[in-house]
């Protein structure tokens, strides 16, 4: 190899080096940090999403049965309200401030994630007032309750997947740009 082909080779690999950086170049930093709060954002509200699901799964095996007590029927509940007070309420109030900032597709999730969290709520509040509206009315003989923790249930589960598949996309996307390669924005 004689000197010139050397510092074509050198050349070479400066220029490649540099292709990672140009590309990474086109996300910015900020949204890169957007991208990244976006992700854990997401998967918080999964997480939440399966603790609803579990406990509304519960709750509804519970419904078939005259044996269970009014305060398992509470306690899980409970469990709900709280998890989407606590959990699923502040991750997308705070995914809806950051929303405008984010991928089309990943607005899109949220939406989808938004409307299935709005109608989880609702139908766990309802619930609520369902169980105690029918006084002594045992769970299992209240078709209307039934009937609501079938839909929280339902509705945990298409948060959960609709989550998860936001989750698994944005952070694929998050990776590649990490890595360099050009991740359009859109």
């Amino acid at each position: 190899m004689n000197v010139r082909s050397i510092t074509r080779s050198v050349s070479m690999l400066a220029v490649i080096g540099l292709l990672p950086a140009a590309f990474a170049a086109s996300v910015t930093s900020q949204q890169l940090e957007m991208e990244k709060e976006g992700v854990q954002l997401i998967r918080q509200v999964e997480e939440v999403a399966r603790d609803v699901r579990y406990n509304a799964g519960r709750l509804n095996s519970f419904t078939g049965g005259m044996q269970i007590s009014k305060w398992t029927h509470v306690h899980h509940l409970d469990q709900i309200k709280s998890l989407v007070n606590e959990g699923l309420r502040p991750a997308l109030t705070r995914l809806t401030e950051i929303q405008p900032q984010l991928p089309d597709w990943k607005q899109q999730s949220i939406d989808k994630m938004l409307e299935s969290a709005k109608t989880l709520a609702a139908d766990a509040n309802s619930a609520i007032l369902a169980k105690n509206d029918a006084g002594t009315t045992p769970p299992a003989m209240n078709a209307e309750y039934k009937g609501l923790v079938t839909r929280i249930y339902e509705h945990a589960e298409a948060l959960v997947k609709t989550s998860d598949a936001a989750g698994t996309y944005a952070a694929a996307r998050l990776k590649a740009a990490e890595a360099g390669v050009k991740v359009p924005h859109k």
